[in-house]
């Protein structure tokens, strides 16, 4: 494997367990700051995982020119399953930005959850 492959995969791999972490406090327990960590865990493992993929699907031969790019070629490849919360995946980490209201921001925690799964879906297919 690459060492720029390498890299990015354990970088992945480290913000992946700060999102289960910040995922993992329990409700009773949770304040604002913790709901905010989760949300900015999540947008962070966005971006190191489009980036990710985005090295790994060019080792594979394929062009990939941005996020919508890298995500789309993964699931070409099979390493994404479920393409429809991925779709919800990136139109809320574009929208995680402007979580400033405390609604907003607590409608983006309750999906955090089944982001997370998706994310270690997607980490278990990969082919490194």
């Amino acid at each position: 494997m690459e060492p720029a492959i390498r890299k990015a995969l354990e970088d992945f791999d480290h913000i992946l367990a700060q999102f289960e972490e910040a995922m993992g406090i329990p409700a009773s327990q949770r304040n604002s700051r913790d709901r905010d960590s989760a949300i900015l865990r999540f947008e962070l493992s966005y971006e190191v995982c489009w980036k990710l993929l985005q090295r790994l699907v060019r080792a594979e031969g394929y062009e990939s020119n941005g996020p919508r790019s890298a995500l789309e070629k993964a699931f070409a490849l099979g390493w994404i399953q479920d393409e429809a919360i991925w779709y919800d995946i990136i139109k809320d980490r574009n929208t995680a930005v402007h979580v400033y209201r405390e609604d907003w921001a607590q409608a983006l925690f309750d999906r955090l959850p089944a982001y997370l799964i998706a994310f270690r879906h997607l980490r278990a297919a990969l082919p490194v």
